[in-house]
């Protein structure tokens, strides 16, 4: 599939969504996801390498 059949199939899919998620307003929700895995990575205990 080249990758312009894939882009319109991709918003062909989107279109038929009943809630579309507009660009701005990814963002804070990729904010939190990133939030989240700061603080995943911040509870880790520390390992030594060998």
């Amino acid at each position: 599939m080249s990758r312009t059949s894939k882009f319109v199939a991709s918003v062909v899919a989107t279109s038929k969504e009943e809630r579309l998620v507009l660009p701005f307003q990814r963002g804070t929700a990729r904010k939190a996801m990133f939030d989240r895995q700061k603080a995943d990575t911040a509870n880790d205990p520390v390992r030594k390498l060998a």
